[in-house]
């Protein structure tokens, strides 16, 4: 239900930390998940080096989610932003609030893949013939979907954005940049 014209506070901003963590992290995701998605239709022995790259983003998104995590509760933020609409301001809140828990699932599902699926191994030794098959590498299963309703909510987010913008009037991306 509308309850009238809204107007939020845009001048109320995050801290130069989690604006940083945030813009890189969604950069990370860009180029996480295509390079996933290819390497999943390549043989093992073609992609070592790409195994390598996508698991040091994968990590260094891990560690960037544990600070912003971190920095969630510990440094001020600016208010939840209002559309007017009760069920537009629980699902922004939702969506924001699960990307934090998403991205953790993920990164332990890809750790947990790195070690039972043979990669770490395979990557020290250079051996591809090393790597489990897929389909024995039960956290790669959960690491594929966990990627997959992240790049849903990524989208669902942007999609956010862009209505809030045209309900509002308001350019809420001031507060994260």
């Amino acid at each position: 239900m509308n309850r009238g014209v809204v107007t939020n506070d845009l001048t109320q901003k995050y801290s130069k930390g989690h604006i940083i963590i945030h813009w890189l992290t969604a950069l990370l995701i860009i180029a996480l998940f295509p390079l996933g998605k290819y390497m999943a239709t390549m043989q093992a022995s073609e992609k070592l080096f790409l195994i390598k790259i996508h698991a040091i983003l994968g990590i260094i998104v891990f560690l960037l989610t544990l600070v912003r995590s971190y920095l969630f509760f510990k440094s001020k933020r600016p208010e939840n932003l209002k559309t007017g609409h009760k069920i537009n301001d629980k699902l922004a809140v939702w969506i924001h609030n699960a990307f934090y828990f998403l991205l953790i699932a993920i990164s332990i599902a890809g750790l947990a893949t790195i070690f039972v699926g043979g990669y770490v191994d395979a990557l020290k030794s250079g051996m591809s013939d090393l790597i489990v098959s897929k389909e024995n590498i039960m956290p790669l299963k959960a690491h594929e979907l966990l990627a997959t309703i992240t790049i849903v909510l990524l989208a669902l987010h942007v999609l956010g954005v862009i209505k809030h913008y045209v309900l509002t009037k308001e350019n809420s991306l001031k507060r994260m940049s």
